[in-house]
């Protein structure tokens, strides 16, 4: 890819602190030249302040560009990373995912001569810290379950600290693995269009029109909705094997947000099978009846990409 900037780093974050402060840091870490990337953080919270917080705490590093959306929803703030973006290659990251050092490369080799790839990297829970509540103020330290911590100083070794913070991999992440990786769920290769740890060509997201903002707020699958349409228009989705750890932070409206949020699809697309999304994410289905339910929305290709 040319030109000075190459990758685009897009992290929306809404009143994260230690969980923004291990995110930012990791992303300092990477193998890639500094000047070849950038950091888009749009703040999204209604009332800012962790933002301010975490920035001067936050060791020398690559160029972070910031703006605040007042608590728009995640579709609106990935949207106003992505506008101003330099790289021509898009990577969005949450604010509680932490990259491993190699991340940057391994997703601009994929993307070579690739133009309409979709590319999502490996994503590991770290379930120690699933209960353990956003920081306010900011500490240096996250700490979970039985005391297990995780700091700026543990990414130095973090492949040697996993195994003790409770490593796993989420619903997903294991659909995205399915999906890739059998010939028989090809039409549904867009659910490895997550959120975290995804790229996409610049030219490629605003063809499809970037996040739907039209969800607002409501939580449940902006980033899976942006496949369906990036599968519609003919993307090709693949896995990487680098991994990246998120910091989970437990919910208990899940079971009551996805389906909401899938209905509201299916009515948008106007295909009423969409809404069996929903179903399938709270465990209502099996991969193989939603497969069998949905099959090829309108538009979107029955074949795709084996597994990378």
């Amino acid at each position: 890819m040319s030109g000075d900037i190459a990758v685009s780093v897009v992290v929306p974050t809404r009143d994260r602190t230690t969980r923004l402060l291990l995110t930012l840091t990791a992303l300092g870490r990477q193998t890639l030249d500094r000047d070849r990337f950038e950091i888009l953080l749009v703040d999204d919270a209604p009332h800012p302040g962790a933002v301010a917080q975490v920035l001067p705490a936050l060791p020398p590093g690559p160029r972070i560009r910031t703006a605040a959306t007042g608590g728009r929803g995640a579709a609106h703030a990935r949207n106003t990373g992505a506008r101003p973006a330099r790289g021509e290659l898009l990577l969005f990251l949450d604010d509680d995912t932490v990259a491993g050092p190699g991340l940057l490369e391994a997703h601009l080799a994929a993307h070579e001569n690739a133009d309409s790839a979709v590319v999502h990297g490996a994503i590991t829970d770290l379930s120690a810290f699933v209960l353990t509540p956003e920081p306010d103020p900011l500490r240096p330290a996250l700490i979970g379950a039985r005391g297990r911590r995780i700091e700026p100083a543990t990414l130095a070794g973090l492949d040697a600290a996993v195994p003790l913070l409770g490593p796993r991999r989420s619903f997903i992440e294991r659909t995205a693995r399915k999906v890739i990786g059998s010939p028989g769920h090809a039409a549904l290769r867009w659910l490895s269009c997550i959120g975290t740890g995804t790229s996409v060509r610049r030219t490629l997201f605003e063809r499809v029109g970037g996040f739907d903002e039209h969800y607002g707020d409501l939580w449940g699958g902006e980033d899976l909705e942006l496949g369906l349409r990036l599968a519609a228009s003919g993307a090709e989705f693949h896995l990487l094997d680098t991994v990246s750890y998120h910091l989970p932070t437990a919910r208990r409206d899940t079971g009551d947000l996805l389906p909401r949020f899938w209905r509201r699809v299916a009515d948008r697309h106007g295909d009423p099978r969409l809404a069996d999304v929903g179903t399938y994410l709270t465990g209502g289905l099996s991969l193989d009846e939603l497969a069998e339910r949905l099959g090829p929305p309108a538009g979107v290709p029955t074949v795709g990409t084996a597994a990378s």
